[in-house]
This record gives C-alpha cells, sequence and structure tokens, in this order.
C-alpha cells in the first residue's frame, strides 16, 4: 500500500558533496545567516564561534562539552537559540564551537531532526521540510 508525505516547504540545494541548508540564529533583536551542512549521524547542532559572537551571544557561559569524532575532539559551549530553517521556525539547543579555529557548522539529530519531518531526492538535489507536529 502507498503511503504519503505533506512538506510545508521544499528547497533545491546545490552542494553535490552534501546538503546545505540555510539558518538563521537568533539572539534578543540579533539574528545571524549561515550555511550549515545536515549530518544525519551528527548527534546535536553545531555552529562556528564566529556565528554566537555576531549574535554577541557569551560562548562561555554555556555548559561546556567535548566533543570525540574520528577526527579528533573539540570543546563546544551549549545554549538554547531560536532556529529558522526555510521558513520554518523553532527553538533548538545547539553547541557554538569553543575554538575560533573550528571551521564547520551543521544540524544533526538534537535541535534540527528531531523537531523536523524531513524528505531527500538527492537525485534531484531537493529537501523537503515541515515541522514535526505540523
Amino acid at each position: 500500500m502507498p503511503l504519503s508525505l505533506e512538506f510545508n516547504v521544499s528547497h533545491r540545494y546545490a552542494a553535490a558533496d552534501g546538503i546545505d541548508v540555510p539558518i538563521e540564529l537568533h539572539f534578543g533583536n540579533r539574528k545571524v545567516e549561515l550555511l550549515a551542512r545536515l549530518d544525519t549521524g551528527a548527534a546535536y547542532c553545531i555552529f562556528e564561534r564566529k556565528y554566537a559572537e555576531a549574535l554577541r551571544l557569551d560562548v562561555e557561559s554555556g555548559l561546556v562539552r567535548r566533543f570525540i569524532t574520528m577526527a579528533g575532539s573539540f570543546v563546544a559551549n551549549e545554549h538554547e537559540v531560536p532556529l529558522h530553517t526555510l521558513g520554518v521556525e523553532f527553538s533548538a539547543v545547539v553547541y557554538f564551537a569553543h575554538d575560533w579555529a573550528f571551521s564547520k557548522s551543521f544540524v544533526g539529530r538534537t535541535g534540527w531532526l528531531d523537531r523536523l519531518r524531513v524528505g531527500i531526492i538527492d537525485y534531484d538535489r531537493l529537501l523537503f521540510l515541515s515541522l514535526y507536529d505540523s
């Protein structure tokens, strides 16, 4: 029996080597826009420190966590911020890298995938999104 899903928004991503998603992070009356890589294997959303600084968010005030990956380890600080992606808005616990040299931003399962219904047709480079409970 066929199944169907409905989504509120679609997005054509450009990268052939991954799925980059436009993200807006908000804090107070400030916002920052960036492209983050969708990483379904990542447990959390982690952003470069420069974005927290642009929001004037005190990185060190957040809970410290050490992440260990196959490529090494790094420290990041936890913060809850409003996150907007492709017109979909929600509050999320995310991490900002402690080290300025950390140069990757990605969205993962906690704080992004757990808030959304996601469909991907990679052949066409199409991403479909809706809030999970909509």
